[in-house]
């Protein structure tokens, strides 16, 4: 365990709840309307379950080999060699999850604040945060999850106070999508739930990993309960019908409520987000400057790291069309389910191959 990287279970559990909900949440409403209308809420709970379970599961996966993360469990579940290639495009799924979350970022900001400034300028100013706090270390980032939680807070308070703008009638008839409609529908709501996997990678740096188990499904309880909120509220306030065609609707609730003295809140509240959209995005970093470590056996060094941001800049760059760049996510989840398969089989595969394994009398 290294001391710049020890983390506790409650500080992973924020930064697997703020990795889930950062970016993702965004968009969604407006995706589960046009799916299956007023009912996307039933979409989040039912695939939240589904994504608890797996959290869970993954968990046992680390707990049968003690320290080991993904990239040591692979290594002796498939062998050296094909170890190394999984281990690798595992590397290169977190770096692209988080140059195409800053893709995502500069085109928000594109829309709502700077619609002139040039995404290459924009760009490292946005993630000079990031770039000290990786630099650093897992810890540091992780203690910054407590800043994050403000833009939470801030977010729940605002949507409490437009209820009195919320026609819950919009939420009726409950079911009237379907079974299919619905069932087809999870899949949207999965790649909300993309990164419950990363705890696959910080396992070894967890300093109380019997409390792991609780607090990993504890944060996908929490995001599922916070998807579910928004998605809620969106359709509350919008409608099915016009849900579908925003692009942004948690920016878009930003401008329902008026406040003579502040007056512009939006712009506060998707200031606010920003700190939530800027975190999820640093998790995948961290997440993939680490892995390149463990996998390549790559020392600390500053030219290493100015190569390795510069790539994710260089990323970020490729295109600003937002239609692209959900496309280019929409491929990325696929690769992040199936980053989850893996763990899920490696999981099964260790219940016959027992090399490295741990067994524990009290059970997993």
């Amino acid at each position: 365990m290294n001391g710049k990287h020890a983390v506790t279970s409650i500080q992973m559990m924020r930064f697997t709840f703020v990795c889930q909900t950062g970016i993702g949440v965004i968009a969604l409403p407006t995706l589960l309307a046009k799916e299956v209308g007023h009912d996307g809420w039933i979409s989040v709970v039912v695939t939240g379950l589904i994504a608890i379970f797996l959290a869970a599961l993954i968990v046992v996966l680390l707990r049968r080999y003690s320290d080991k993360c993904i990239f040591d469990i692979t290594k002796l579940l498939f062998g050296k060699i094909a170890g190394i290639f999984i281990n690798t495009i595992f590397f290169l799924y977190l770096l692209f999850a988080a140059s195409l979350g800053l893709m995502v970022f500069l085109i928000y900001l594109r829309i709502t604040l700077f619609p002139l400034t040039p995404p290459i300028v924009m760009a490292p100013l946005i993630i000079m945060p990031s770039i000290y706090m990786v630099w650093e270390g897992m810890k540091t980032v992780a203690r910054f999850k407590y800043v994050t939680m403000a833009s939470y807070i801030v977010t729940i308070l605002y949507i409490i106070l437009i209820i009195k703008d919320m026609r819950f009638s919009f939420l009726l008839p409950i079911g009237e999508a379907g079974f299919l409609p619905l069932l087809s529908s999870l899949k949207t709501s999965f790649f909300t739930f993309i990164g419950l996997e990363l705890i696959a990678v910080f396992y070894p740096e967890i300093s109380d990993k019997e409390k792991a188990l609780k607090y990993h499904v504890l944060a996908n309880l929490f995001s599922m309960l916070f998807i579910a909120f928004i998605v809620v509220a969106s359709t509350a306030v919008f409608g099915e019908k016009l849900l579908t065609v925003l692009n942004i609707p948690l920016f878009n609730l930003s401008r329902i409520f008026n406040a003579p003295i502040i007056e512009r809140v939006d712009i506060y509240l998707v200031s606010a987000w920003f700190i939530a959209m800027g975190c999820s995005i640093r998790a995948y970093l961290m997440a993939a400057y680490y892995s390149m470590g463990k996998i390549f056996k790559v020392k600390k060094s500053r030219t290493v790291y100015a190569i390795f941001v510069c790539v994710f800049i260089g990323i970020s760059l490729t295109t600003g069309d937002i239609n692209k760049a959900f496309m280019l996510l929409d491929i990325l989840n696929y690769v992040g389910m199936g980053a989850i398969l893996l763990l899920i089989i490696c999981l099964i595969l260790s219940m016959f191959k027992k090399k490295g394994v741990v067994e524990y009398e009290q059970g997993v």
